[in-house]
């Protein structure tokens, strides 16, 4: 999915990957005092919450609806939804993401598409496991700090998608393809891939500073 594409085209393109999708709001223009575009100076979550009525409830895969949400707002962002089909598990870890990640790839721990959100953070794409501890799995992963940590999302959790726009400016982006939700790898298998990762010190190679 190309970087360039529109909020809107890429809104009606991930349907077909078996995402339901919701409008949410966007960071106001450049040349603006940077602020949530829902107009609240001390919006909790700017950029990252529905618009207007819209709750997580509403996402859909209704390409009917979705060309509407984005025809009234072309620069929204655009989020899909944890659920039963789809969970995200977010590692954080201060190295470059492209360093993370091919880190991963040699470990093959790339199995799961990559979402680079935020800078120290990626999100994981995974299949969700109901019997899974979502208050546990951060332990899992034996943190050190809160910029070394793995955690993964309850369902119900709103997750923004390339190509929304933070408001640090950051644009969301792939680091790795999504073909389909029911092609993700099991929760429970990345979850144990990563903890070794953890545990074996492959991760804390890339930052010196932290220790196990």
């Amino acid at each position: 999915m190309p970087e360039t594409q529109s909020s809107g085209a890429a809104a009606l393109s991930y349907p077909s990957r078996g995402l339901r999708i919701i409008a949410c709001h966007w960071p106001t223009p450049a040349d603006l005092p940077q602020f949530c575009s829902c107009g609240d100076l001390a919006c909790p979550t700017p950029a990252r919450h529905p618009i207007g009525t819209l709750t997580t409830r509403d996402a859909t895969d209704d390409l009917g609806q979705l060309a509407r949400w984005w025809l009234a707002h072309p620069p929204a962002n655009l989020a899909t939804v944890t659920d039963e089909r789809l969970g995200v598990i977010e590692l954080h870890h201060p190295a470059k993401p492209d360093t993370l990640v091919r880190v991963l790839k040699a470990h093959q721990a790339d199995q799961a598409p990559m979402i680079h959100t935020d800078q120290g953070v990626l999100h994981l794409l995974v299949e969700p496991d109901p019997r899974l501890d979502h208050s546990a799995a951060q332990v899992a992963s034996h943190p050190t700090s809160d910029i070394d940590k793995v955690v993964l999302t309850p369902p119900g959790t709103l997750v923004l998608l390339p190509p929304s726009r933070r408001m640090t400016r950051l644009r969301i982006r792939w680091t790795g393809h999504l073909y389909h939700v029911d092609r993700l790898p099991e929760a429970a298998r990345m979850l144990e891939v990563l903890s070794e990762l953890r545990k074996n010190g492959v991760l804390n190679e890339l930052c010196p500073m932290l220790t196990p």
